[in-house]
């Protein structure tokens, strides 16, 4: 199988996104809007830094992400 990073770099992406992966879990259980908030920027920083990560190895990752979010978001809006 051929891996899109090396080692250290797939070390730290896996580590980024095990810690997204808890904030939204926490996220699920927040008591109180304040904790749903913070948890979700604690998601949020995480998936930036782990794009981040990818756009040192390949440039226009994070265009090319931002492209994709904004045709699911396109997608997801009613057609009038």
């Amino acid at each position: 199988m051929h891996r899109l990073f090396d080692e250290e770099t797939h070390a730290a992406l896996q580590q980024l996104m095990d810690e997204t992966i808890e904030a939204l879990q926490l996220a699920k259980v927040s008591p109180d809007v304040d904790d749903l908030g913070a948890t979700i920027a604690v998601a949020l920083l995480k998936l930036g830094l782990a794009t981040s990560f990818a756009e040192q190895k390949y440039p226009g990752f994070a265009k090319d992400v931002e492209e994709k979010r904004q045709r699911v978001l396109s997608a997801l809006m009613p057609r009038h």
